[in-house]
């Protein structure tokens, strides 16, 4: 199994869509805590794309993305949107020679449940609106304009973490480690380590 530095991370710095081997290569110069790609199901099995049609798929494959990332912990995000893609069964019976390897996400919160039922993986739960808190979820992923201090202290309270997505700005970034969260996904994570380094979240 390849090793991955990801356990026990205070505060995480998760690179933005690396779908393809350049932009991977771009993002772990930047030294993020984990870097996220997104993964739909075709026929012949996991597919690295973001479109559900899988429109925008390459000969990319996560098993490339483990190898390149050696050292730097993957999130996959399940693009699951049933009628329209396989079934959240069959998504997680994809991803299960990688559940020992990856973070799995995903806004349908069925595939999380079919994950944690075949291991302990971490996972997210994505949502765009707002959510009651309970998920089988180790991690909260709103958007970023979602993320209030209630919803932070109810999600600690109850163990989970909130990393919210996808903050490109200081001021929003600055105004979300004040609020506590423990990361964020990031199209810039070079900007978001200057900013959580000086506000005490990293090491410079």
């Amino acid at each position: 199994m390849r090793s991955s530095h990801y356990s026990g991370v205070p505060f995480e710095i998760q690179a933005h869509r690396a779908n393809d081997a350049a932009t991977l290569r771009r993002l772990l110069a930047t030294r993020p805590s984990s870097v996220e790609l997104d993964v739909g199901l075709g026929e012949d099995g996991l597919v690295v794309a973001h479109d559900h049609d899988l429109s925008d798929a390459s000969r990319f494959t996560l098993d490339a993305a483990l190898d390149i990332s050696a050292g730097t912990h993957l999130v996959v995000e399940a693009k699951c949107a049933p009628p329209d893609t396989a079934s959240p069964r069959a998504f997680a019976r994809a991803l299960g020679p990688y559940l020992r390897e990856v973070t799995v996400c995903s806004f349908e919160e069925r595939v999380l449940n079919e994950v944690r039922r075949r291991s302990s993986a971490r996972t997210t739960f994505l949502f765009d609106r707002p959510m009651p808190i309970a998920t089988v979820a180790d991690t909260l992923g709103p958007h970023y304009d979602l993320v209030t201090s209630e919803l932070i202290r109810v999600a600690h309270r109850v163990g989970l973490r909130v990393v919210p997505w996808t903050v490109n700005d200081v001021r929003h970034m600055a105004e979300l480690i004040s609020l506590g969260v423990d990361g964020f996904v990031t199209d810039e994570p070079a900007l978001a380590r200057e900013v959580a380094a000086d506000r005490g979240q990293l090491a410079a």
